[in-house]
């Protein structure tokens, strides 16, 4: 092989290595060990049906990452612990923020809270401005039935839903590029090389 193709070919192959361990940031979730350590703190541990879920209030700063303080209520079927005055409660009702699964990406911290009328969970709650809250979001549910019939309580814009799909389709084929594309430049230097050399 002549040197001149040789030293094109070790340049593109150096790039592609490069390419390939370029890391991507990771935004770190909170430690496991942090998360069960608050819910073990939390003063209110039950396990119940939620039994309704409606909207409590708009709390959208940014019109295109929509956020809704929702109430559910569950019908506690076993209490783990408690506070003296909440024992012999069979329901309670719990606030929430909602934030729509098409828009979650956009957002740092722990788990999504992922609700719907029917869910069997165990939760662990805390009081907060509004009443009890999860202690952290959806990092204090667990879910015991996942109901299967579920639907987003806001509706994804048009333009967000295809521009997100036209996205993921492209992340997809991006690889597929990149390589189909350095072939294509390495096959073109090696022929270039090789017809100087003739």
């Amino acid at each position: 092989m002549p040197k001149a193709c040789l030293k094109k070919t070790i340049g593109i192959i150096t790039c592609f290595l490069l390419f390939l361990l370029v890391t991507n940031t990771v935004l770190a979730a909170m430690d496991p060990t942090e998360i069960e350590q608050i819910n073990r703190d939390a003063p209110y541990h039950i396990i119940g049906t939620v039994t309704s879920d409606e909207l409590y209030s708009d709390v959208t700063k940014d019109q295109e990452h929509p956020i809704q303080l929702r109430k559910m209520t569950i019908h506690i079927t076993d209490v783990i612990k408690a506070p003296n005055n909440m024992i012999g409660n069979r329901s309670v009702d719990v606030f929430y923020h909602y934030i729509p699964a098409w828009d979650a990406k956009n957002y740092n911290g722990g788990k999504r809270m992922d609700i719907a009328k029917e869910d069997v969970i165990e939760i662990w709650l805390e009081e907060g401005d509004n009443g009890w809250e999860p202690a952290i979001s959806g990092d204090s549910v667990h879910h015991i039935r996942y109901q299967e019939d579920r639907s987003e309580h806001i509706e994804e814009p048009f333009w967000n839903a295809f521009t997100r799909k036209l996205s993921s389709l492209d992340s997809i084929q991006t690889d597929a590029f990149v390589i189909i594309g350095l072939l294509i430049v390495l096959i073109w230097a090696c022929y270039r090389g090789l017809r100087k050399t003739t």
